[in-house]
């Protein structure tokens, strides 16, 4: 039931089906009746204040039906108190759990104002429900929201009760002073219902200024609705829905208690469990990856969102990532493992006790727009992100870096990324300036010993048992009789938390005789796969489909491979399927929607898990290797990449390499001109990129290839890992073509990039010699057009330089260097907002290279006017040159002290601790190791000044952190830095000769 607030209603997003109200409910004891929810299957959330203690016997009435059932509380707060609230759990065995998803739990995360809130109260006179709306204004110290008077001008236009019979409004009230129209007052009968009564809060207008949550300062709320004072009772108890999330619960006074503060309440999360797996957050609801929570086909069971099997070891990981969420600011994890080895599993394990701690969780859909990723720049209460399948988001992934750069980092921002691998594609990703420093974790198989091993599959069977009875079809058997039998001796199902679930899973379904399963010596995706078919089949009847094996299988194929944004789309890529008659999409569409339901308004999502769609997709390819091939003009770029991607991972199965290797090379090379692209980007996110990198290798060689297939194929190819030395291949080939045509400031550009992708390669003097002919040429350019080409060859005089530094020739280094400082002054001269932090870095760089050759005089003044603009930068945009700016100043630092000036350099050492100490503090991945360095400088400065206790004091501390640096992530290890850090200590504590 919902009540339109005209255009508040879209500030947040499209609200659930679960926050229509049908799971609202009647908890009566004693006379008294109040409002709840129905949070998970029998557990219902109401008011303290309306509930005896725990243990006591309740009467539980849905609203929607008028049955009634018995239940008991299982846990309750302080009535009135910040944890006004309670939980009831329905005992009764009449009870059968509601069809449709639960609501999902949420918070407000950031600080807008006026979003719109709907509560879902009882009509006092009779079971019915009553909607009572109110904007929402914000946030109050951290995860309180104020429930504020209803916005001017909203109308009630629609109130429905969930009563057949129709319902008198015995009074539609509003918190306004003005009495609210009701253009239409209606309930679920054909028959409009009178509204005898219409009036205002009461005769004296008392509005509703404020409810709160529990605040000791009690900003007050008189009343919601007025009347008898009877009427304040009908919401108690009464959920609050914000952007479809339920996000309160309303006490007696009508005070909203939030469900992140019920989180942090060791009794709240003991009482209900598996029911809080996390909080998502309201305004980022758009971004927000949602999954059905009913289990429509056994395979469902095997989601990790799931969590049907509990969660088993991985101490050690857990307090790591514990650890890793303590302190402000932002830090990204990346955590790589093998397909089933349980990352999704750990990362909703991590979710799920963060929600202890008022923390909210966003699992970032793939298909959220780039806007809704935005609103992260704009949090502030602890956010934890999960990027699943880093590997195949590179778009995705630059944006939500954009907005994490954008947070002001007071509170904890932590994005957990989740890959199969940390190869190429991390190599291109870690080149953005927010994962410096992000620390790298391969997860290892849960048990590599055959006693845990056998305990874990033991463990899964009996969980998957207790669960498969929800699933539709799966009722009658006994399910815990054919567990017991199954894990009456030792089995040892693999060391892979997937591989173990499945196992136990096809043993269970193969015990119950469903279907002909394959033997237990098959491939254990070939066994679900089987029963996956059962439901299949049986749901396409349902829908009256009768469809000829072939086609259907091509149908399931794609739907496995590609998850399209709309109908339109979807319709178009059904239209791709041989065999399936116009005049059957919608039916097939629906068809798939049901097998595969998915959020944000798409047709359907895809078949879970991975490994299931990945097997099932591939063997469909080798059977029909041109299925894919009609719908490539359809797909979008990442659609095309992550069909073949699916494709190359389908290929890694023993029994499919063959007959997909060579097919898919084919395909690429058949349709460069649309896959060209995505074959890169798939090459840098699979473990066994072979077929794509062959496909690539012959593009870049093919003379039909033109320039901008090469570029964009160059584009996303990494500087550094295994794909390098092909990046390199067709880099020199771009510059080859070039110089045939006589494109000189192409040319130029190309030899430029040649040379920085030769020299991270160590090809040191290749790498010189591009530069020098890609300098020549800008030198050539710029005098003809010097606005347009001064820019470039600044930049390659630069690159110029850094190669002659390399090679140890400073004096030619310092000569690119200092001409290049001057380019870049005089174009900060004609445009400062574009050029100033090129001029900044610039100067710096001269600054070392006078020191490279002892002109440290020269080199003091470059440093200095180095920071003077860094300081400059820092006023306009601290959050992107703050790092900058602490650079600059140890810099200063040693050559202020080189030249004896020494209480001055102290004084430039001891600020560059300070922002070092800054920035470690949001990111310690990040700047810790900076902060180690600054500190031995500073140990050094105050050595000199006779300083011994204070320079012993700021050595530690930078031995201190390198050790945990070494302890914590030891293949980062700057040896050189510890040495130096070390040989400081030793100097200072006069132990130099030891």
């Amino acid at each position: 039931m919902q009540i339109d607030l005209g255009d508040a209603g879209s500030a947040v997003g499209t609200a659930r089906t679960s926050a229509d109200g049908g799971r609202v409910v009647s908890v009566e004891v004693a006379g008294r009746r109040a409002a709840g929810c129905l949070i998970a299957g029998r557990l219902v959330l109401t008011s303290a204040g309306a509930t005896p203690e725990a243990g006591s016997e309740v009467i539980v009435c849905l609203a929607a039906s008028g049955r009634i059932f018995t239940g008991v509380v299982a846990w309750r707060g302080t009535p009135g108190g910040p944890d006004d609230a309670a939980l009831v759990r329905i005992g009764d065995p009449a009870w059968a759990d509601l069809p449709g998803p639960d609501p999902v739990l949420g918070r407000l995360v950031t600080n807008r104002p006026e979003l719109p809130a709907l509560a879902f109260g009882i009509q006092k006179s009779e079971w019915a429900v009553r909607v009572t709306p109110w904007p929402v204004a914000g946030l109050v110290r951290e995860d309180r929201f104020i429930a504020a008077e209803p916005m001017a001008g909203a109308r009630a236009d629609r109130l429905v009760t969930g009563d057949a019979e129709p319902a008198r409004a015995e009074r539609l009230v509003t918190g306004d002073a003005e009495p609210a129209r009701a253009e239409r007052l209606v309930t679920g009968d054909a028959e409009p219902a009178r509204a005898e009564r219409l009036v205002t809060s009461d005769a004296e207008s008392v509005r509703a200024e404020r409810l709160v949550t529990g605040d000791e300062e009690s900003v007050r709320g008189e009343r919601l609705v007025g009347g008898a004072a009877g009427d304040v009772a009908e919401l108690a108890g009464a959920p609050v829905f914000c952007g479809g999330l339920l996000v309160g619960v309303t006490g007696d006074g009508l005070a909203v208690t939030s469900v992140s503060a019920l989180c942090r309440d060791r009794g709240f999360q003991e009482a209900a469990g598996p029911a809080v797996p996390r909080l998502s957050p309201v305004e980022l609801a758009a971004a927000q990856l949602t999954e059905p929570d009913d289990p429509r086909s056994p395979a469902s069971l095997l989601r990790a969102g799931a969590r049907v099997v509990g969660f088993r070891g991985r101490h050690r990981l857990m307090d790591e990532l514990g650890a890793w969420c303590s302190g402000a600011g932002f830090a990204a994890l990346l955590l790589h493992g093998p397909v089933g080895q349980g990352k999704s599993r750990v990362a909703h394990e991590l979710a799920g006790r963060l929600t202890a701690g008022g923390w909210a969780t966003l699992w970032l859909d793939e298909a959220a727009p780039d806007e809704a990723v935005a609103a992260v720049a704009d949090v502030v209460v602890p956010l934890l992100i999960v990027v699943d399948g880093a590997e195949s988001r590179p778009e995705q992934l630059r944006a939500l870096l954009a907005a994490c750069a954008r947070h002001d980092g007071a509170r904890p921002l932590r994005v957990l990324l989740l890959a199969r691998t940390a190869g190429d594609w991390w190599q291109l990703a870690r080149s953005d300036r927010l994962l410096e420093g992000t620390a790298v974790v391969a997860l290892p198989v849960l048990h590599d010993e055959p006693d845990g091993r056998a305990e874990a599959y033991r463990q899964a069977v009996h969980d998957l048992a207790a669960v498969l009875p929800r699933v539709p079809g799966h009722a009658a058997h006994h399910w815990p009789a054919l567990a017991e039998k199954l894990s009456a001796a030792p089995y040892d199902a693999g060391g892979r938390a997937l591989t173990v679930q499945m196992r136990a899973l096809a043993d269970l379904l193969d015990a119950a005789g469903f279907g002909a399963a394959l033997t237990r010596h098959k491939p254990v995706e070939d066994r679900l796969l089987t029963h996956e078919q059962r439901y299949w089949s049986f749901t396409a009847a349902w829908h009256g489909l009768d469809l000829p094996e072939p086609v259907a299988q091509d149908v399931l194929a794609v739907a496995a491979l590609v998850r399209p944004d709309s109908v339109e789309q979807a319709d178009r890529l059904l239209a791709g399927v041989a065999g399936l008659p116009a005049d059957r999409r919608a039916p097939v569409r629906a068809w798939l929607a049901d097998l595969f339901p998915a959020g944000a308004g798409r047709p359907w999502g895809g078949l879970r898990p991975d490994r299931l769609a990945e097997r099932f997709a591939g063997q469909r390819l080798a059977a029909s290797p041109g299925l894919v091939t009609p719908l490539l003009p359809v797909l979008t770029d990442s659609q095309r990449r992550r069909v073949l991607t699916g494709w190359a991972r389908a290929a890694r199965h023993t029994d499919l390499t063959d007959r997909l290797t060579v097919p898919l090379t084919s395909l690429c090379l058949r349709h460069a001109d649309l896959l060209a692209a995505a074959t890169a980007e798939a090459a840098t996110s699979v473990a066994a990129p072979g077929p794509l990198v062959t496909a690539l290798r012959r593009i870049a060689a093919d003379p039909a290839s033109d320039v901008d297939r090469l570029v964009a194929i160059a584009d996303r190819l990494p500087r550094l890992g295994d794909l390098a030395p092909l990046a390199v291949e067709i880099t020199q080939r771009l510059t080859d073509l070039h110089r045939r045509a006589g494109r000189t400031a192409e040319l130029a550009a190309a030899l430029h990039n040649l040379s920085v992708r030769l020299g991270d390669l160590d090809r040191h003097p290749a790498a010189l010699a591009a530069i020098e002919e890609a300098v020549v040429l800008h030198r050539r350019l710029a005098a003809e057009q010097p606005e347009t080409y001064e820019a470039a060859l600044a930049r390659s005089l630069s690159s110029l330089a850094v190669r002659l530094g390399v090679l140890e020739q400073p004096e030619p280094a310092l000569v690119a260097v200092a001409e290049a400082t001057e380019l870049y002054g005089r174009l900060t001269e004609r445009d400062a907002g574009a050029y100033r932090a090129d001029l900044a870095g610039a100067l710096l760089n001269l600054s070392l290279a006078f020191g490279a050759v002892e002109q440290y005089p020269q080199a003091l003044a470059a440093a200095e006017q180095a920071v003077a603009l860094h300081r400059q930068l820092v006023e306009e945009r601290p959050e992107a040159y703050l790092a900058d700016l602490a650079a600059a100043l140890s810099v200063l630092g040693i050559s202020l002290g080189i030249l004896d000036r020494n209480e001055p350099s102290r004084a430039v050492a001891e600020e560059a601790v300070a922002l070092r100490r800054r920035l470690a503090e949001q990111r310690p991945e990040a700047f810790l190791p900076g902060l180690a360095s600054a500190l031995t400088d500073l140990a050094v400065r105050r050595i000199v000044l006779g300083e011994k206790d204070d320079a012993l004091e700021a050595v530690e501390e930078a031995l201190t952190i390198r050790y945990q640096l070494a302890e914590e992530r030891p293949e980062s290890v700057d040896a050189e830095g510890l040495e130096w850090s070390l040989h400081v200590h030793r100097v200072i504590s006069g132990q130099e000769g030891e």
